[in-house]
Order: structure tokens, then sequence, then C-alpha cells
């Protein structure tokens, strides 16, 4: 294949994204494979899901959808497996590079709109089927890109099926998919720093790639096996550390910002109170939301209806509802007219235990207001620790500090700075429907604290 008959993708983030035109045969034929798959009706609808939700509520840039998301993440594997494809020459193994390139793309088919309220909701509905559940659907089920995979391999579906739903890495190519240094991280780190117009969070993108090493680390315990895996060499250590601490700033001040969890809480109450609302049962057999979260058994066409368009229907619908509270949120989250936050969890002391004190408070002499409020209680992470006595540990950010190093280490044990920042921070905050009642929880709060 010739550049000529290459496909391309323009993207703000990684310029130019080009489908075929290299000098390898069997890149081309992946990348041709790829690009069927972007065309199917499943990856077309995740252009009309939003990657970020209600952070443009926030940050009016944040518009950028799974689709563009997915795109980069393709991109992001295939410079990942060219590192692996280059240290390993012979003993690279490109039929497996296939299956995870495809699984890179396809990591976010199963997604829905608004996806962790809304897998929050089915569960409170009773359906237990998560995002990568669909997935594996999609991939399998009567579908365009189940037809596209089996005209290359009958098997494939399966293969990239089960890559999507592995909780941990089991060798050096699945952690480009699913690791704490995989291709859906590197991308969204500075998709999301772009789109939201953040200037913290900078990744040095062409250094990391330059520092990227394949070695060998030792698992397991009685019987320990050499793994491959990527790391970072001497010079990457401060780029790693960039990149964890990059991924931790826009946990913190974006995707947990206190205005977008207002709406996702508000969008999360809402549904299921009008799922639980038996007064609009024609709009529930006619709106693909409510249907889908009222039914014991929804099919895959049912899913794949749903988007962020539907959801905004359904918010219209739902704003002349019969039932106040219904109506009210809805109404409430098409104008942005969100709930107010009290931060109670800055105004704690450390280990302290006023966010439950406060709860507590409400339920017993605050029942009244206790019911309009929305509460928020959460965690974030630096990195996650693992241990080397199982594959798990291909999970980690590992590095070299010094060239001698028999083996690759745990970045937590090799950065002074990454273990500074070893505590989680806690989340825990508190929405009224307006500011008057702010006010009344914030004399709560002092009189706990007296």
């Amino acid at each position: 294949m010739t550049g000529r008959d290459a496909q391309r993708i323009r993207d703000p983030v990684h310029g130019l994204v080009v489908f075929g035109g290299s000098r390898d045969a069997y890149q081309n034929q992946t990348d041709q494979i790829a690009w069927r798959l972007l065309n199917t009706r499943e990856f077309q609808r995740l252009r009309r899901i939003r990657q970020l939700g209600f952070s443009d509520l926030v940050f009016p840039g944040a518009t950028h959808s799974r689709f563009s998301h997915a795109v980069g993440v393709y991109h992001t594997a295939r410079q990942l497996v060219a590192v692996i494809r280059r240290r390993l020459d012979s003993k690279h193994d490109r039929s497996r590079s296939r299956v995870i390139l495809l699984a890179a793309l396809l990591h976010d088919i199963g997604h829905g709109p608004f996806s962790h309220v809304f897998e929050h909701v089915a569960r409170e509905a009773g359906l237990n089927k998560r995002h990568e559940d669909w997935g594996a659907e999609i991939l399998q089920g009567d579908t365009e890109i189940n037809c596209v995979l089996r005209d290359i391999d009958e098997r494939l579906p399966e293969h990239i099926g089960a890559i999507l739903k592995e909780e941990e890495p089991k060798d050096i190519y699945s952690t480009v998919v699913s690791s704490q240094f995989d291709a859906d991280r590197i991308d969204y780190l500075q998709r999301d720093r772009l789109m939201t117009g953040v200037q913290f969070a900078h990744l040095d993108r062409d250094w990391l790639f330059d520092c990227l090493e394949v070695g060998e680390i030792t698992l397991g315990g009685d019987e320990p096996i050499a793994a491959q895996c990527l790391y970072l060499n001497p010079k990457g250590i401060q780029v790693a550390e960039e990149y964890l601490q990059a991924r931790f700033h826009l946990y913190t001040m974006v995707y947990m910002h206190k205005t977008t969890r207002s709406a996702e809480h508000m969008l999360d109450t809402l549904l299921k109170t009008a799922v639980r609302d038996r007064s609009n049962n024609e709009l529930v057999r006619n709106d693909p939301v409510l249907r889908y979260f009222t039914s014991t058994n929804p099919t895959l066409h049912s899913y794949l209806e749903i988007d962020d368009a539907t959801v905004s229907t359904t918010l219209a619908s739902l704003s002349s509802s019969s039932c106040p509270r219904v109506s009210a949120l809805a109404t409430r989250l098409r104008h942005r007219r969100l709930y107010k936050c009290l931060d109670i969890g800055i105004q704690d002391q450390t280990d302290g235990n006023l966010f439950h004190r406060f709860r507590r408070r409400l339920i017993e002499d605050h029942t009244e207001l206790n019911k309009h409020l929305l509460f928020d209680d959460a965690t974030v992470a630096l990195y996650k620790w693992y241990d080397f006595e199982d594959t798990s540990a291909l999970n980690k950010v590992l590095v070299k500090r010094h060239p001698g190093q028999t083996e690759p280490a745990d970045i937590f044990s090799e950065s002074s700075v990454i273990r500074a920042l070893r505590d989680k921070e806690r989340i825990q905050r508190v929405y009224a429907p307006n500011s008057n009642q702010v006010d009344e929880l914030k004399d709560i709060i002092r009189e706990i604290n007296q």
C-alpha cells in the first residue's frame, strides 16, 4: 500500500493519524482492519458520546467524543507496539500485536453516555452489565463490528473480547491496552488537558517514548518466572513522575470538579427517581433511556440506541413530568441550575470523621433538609501498588534508576516524589438546591465543631 492509498484523520493531539502507508505490509493490513471498524455503525456511535460527560459545564471546550479518544488510543498503541517490535525484533509476536491494537481501538466500544452515572443507575435498577460486558457483546453479537472481525478471523471477536475483560494484564502486549501505563491513559491525559484548556498536567510525550525499553521482571513466589515488560530507562524517571502527577491533578481538578460532580449526582438521582416513579408509564414505554432501565433483560439493540442526544431528549421529556422532583431536576440540568456545593472534607482534620458525624446529625435533627441533599464521598489515588507475586505486577509503572540495574523496579520504590504523594485524596461534599440551604449546612458544621 502506498501513501496515496492510506486514510488520514487530523487529530488535535497527535496531528495526522495515518491508517496505512507504512513499509510493513502486515501493519498496513491491521490499519485497514482498523479503518473498516471505524466506519461501522457501532463505532460511529462513539461520536455521539462525550468523553468527559458534564465537564463542558465547567470547561466549555471539553466536548470531545469517545470516537476521537479511541482514534488517539489506537495511534498511541501503535507507538507502544512499535517499541516492543524494535526491541524484540525476531521474537516479536505480530499476530498478538494485531489483537492488541484492535483491542486498543475498541476499548471504549461498550461505553454508554455519562458512563459511570449510567452504570450506577443500571445497577440500582438490577441491571448488572458493565460497559466491558456490553463491549464483549458488541464484538460477538449481530453487529457490523462482528462482521468485520469475523471476515478476518472467526476467533478475532473472542480474542479481543478476552483482552477487554481482563482484570489485569497477562503479558507485555496486554499492558498496552490496560495497565497503569497504557495507551488509554497516555492519550486521555493529553487530550483532556488540551480540550479543557488547563495549563497543568503537561506530559512530554516525545521524551516518554524515547526513554521506553523492553526488559524482564521476575514474577511469582514459589515458582518465579521471567516476564517481558515495558519500562522507562534512567533518563525517563522524571517524565514517569510527570505522567503520574498529571493524572492525579486531572482527577482532582477536572474529573472530580465540584460542578461536574454536582451535575453527575443530579442526573443519577433524576434517573433513579424517574425509574421508580410509575406515574408516567407512557413516557417509560416510549423513551429509550427509561425503557432500558425498566427492562428486565435489555437487548443489545436497545443499549446501542442510547447516546448523549438520547439522554438530552429524555431530560426534555422529564422536565414536564408530573413528579415534582423529577421535573425540577430535569429542568435544572437542562439550564445549568446546578446544586450548590459545600466541601466538608477540606474542613476536617487529618483522619477525622467530620463528614460522617455531619451526615448523622442531618439524619437525626434535620430530616426535612436531608431529603433534598446529595452527597459525594470518593477517593483519588495517585498510584496503586502491586506485589510481584503474580502477573498483576505488570500493571506497575516500571523504571530503572541506574544503567547497571539488573531488573526494572516499581516507580514507587524508586521515586521520592511518588512516595511523597502516596496518600489518597479524599473528596467529601454535600450538594444543596440553593445557597440558603448551604448557609444552613455551614451552621450545622459550626455546631458540630464547637
